[in-house]
């Protein structure tokens, strides 16, 4: 089969969220046997282009940027060329008119359910073309059930459409015990001795100006690092407790100094409203680090019992997580001995195993249905390696 895949919104300093998805998807296909021909769409500097890949999957050149007007031109002209039989966009981004099969990957429906924090451009997208492509597409593949019932319910699809793929735990993210890396990362970006750590951006429902608002009324005497852009609102919510000294904006933090930020942490805090998976919880749990997040979307799915939750609209509630979670010794305990072992369940290799099983289901006219059955007996070749 000849597979075609968006990856042009991988670009340099992009390794979260959806580029993570992609990333690690073409990194783990790269193991398939050589039935399949893969076509790698990327933009100009791509970072795949250092990426070793085997002799069937190729990156084809695109002009057109990701999230774009033009792309509607483009990429059916691209597919038509290559001749592909299936086009798996792992973002909502799809042709409108697709010469081939279409399977879209759907985080979340985040432009849908907070529409107010998107641009009028945004919306419209969304609105007039992404809704119609996930009606047009063979299946609809999301991060996690609660986004799969939400899929279901908001956009009135048959649930043997859309099918669970979680997203995984790259395996360096575990907990560092070297001294001199420890003392090398806590130096780079001036981390105090003890801290709880907050990685997210500025978005609203990141819910960061309400996580300030309970750290300072908590009491807590560990300073609070937040990775995420500098937001003079954000200090002076901290400033009316009387607590700005004790809050501290990180600058960028490279991905491979992060599992050693999560070892030096005493407490990750992830206060989100809206997450289709959350992956910043899951891998600081990798790297021993007590966690505490909202009691919202998929949270609690993904982190199971190994985490503090907070309601996220109650800053008194989630000041009480906070304590809990640097001052109750038995749940930190409990949470540092158990959240590797929970975070290696979630997979990248898998996700590629049970993405390429629906490539081929869709290829033999099966439905998500009928594909995750075939599955779990085998009857599809798998994946090798890639976890």
């Amino acid at each position: 089969m000849r597979i075609a895949i968006d990856a042009r919104m991988l670009t340099e300093g992009t390794m979260h969220g959806i580029a993570r998805y992609v990333h690690e998807l073409i990194s783990c296909l790269r193991t398939v046997d050589g039935d399949h021909r893969f076509f790698i769409f990327v933009n100009h500097n791509s970072p795949l282009e250092s990426m070793a890949l085997p002799f069937n999957m190729e990156l084809v050149p695109a002009r057109t940027r990701w999230i774009s007007l033009s792309e509607q031109v483009e990429l059916p002209i691209l597919l038509r060329r290559l001749r592909a039989d299936l086009f798996h966009s792992p973002s909502f981004v799809a042709p409108f008119y697709s010469p081939c099969k279409t399977i879209m990957t759907i985080h979340d429906l985040n432009h849908m359910v907070l529409p107010q924090f998107y641009t009028p451009f945004h919306k419209a997208y969304y609105s007039f073309f992404v809704k119609r492509c996930i009606k047009r597409s063979e299946a609809i593949l999301t991060v996690s059930r609660f986004s799969r019932d939400e899929i279901i319910r908001t956009l009135k699809l048959p649930p043997e459409k859309v099918a669970v793929t979680y997203n995984g735990v790259s395996p360096n993210y575990r907990r560092v015990t070297d001294p001199e890396m420890l003392r090398y990362v806590r130096d780079i970006y001036e981390l105090p001795e003890r801290f709880v750590f907050c990685l997210t951006n500025n978005k609203p429902h990141k819910n960061v100006h309400q996580l300030v608002r309970a750290y300072s009324y908590s009491g807590i005497k560990h300073p609070l690092v937040l990775a995420c852009p500098f937001d003079p609102g954000i200090l002076s919510v901290a400033e009316q407790y009387g607590k700005k000294h004790l809050v501290f904006f990180s600058k960028f933090i490279n991905e491979e100094h992060l599992p050693a930020v999560y070892s030096l942490t005493d407490l990750f805090v992830y206060p989100s409203t809206y997450e289709g998976f959350g992956l910043p919880p899951l891998e600081a749990m990798a790297c021993g680090a007590p966690v505490v997040v909202a009691r919202s979307s998929s949270l609690p799915e993904v982190v199971g019992d190994l985490a503090i939750f907070a309601n996220p609209f109650d800053y008194q509630d989630m000041a009480r997580a906070l304590r809990a979670g640097c001052e109750d010794k038995a749940a930190r305990t409990r949470m540092q001995e158990n959240g590797l072992a929970h975070a290696l369940q979630f997979s990248w290799g898998q996700m590629a195993r049970q993405t390429l099983a629906i490539y081929e289901a869709c290829g033999r006219g099966f439905s998500v249905g009928e594909a995750e059955r075939i599955a779990k007996v085998g009857a599809l070749e798998p994946v090798g390696g890639g976890d």
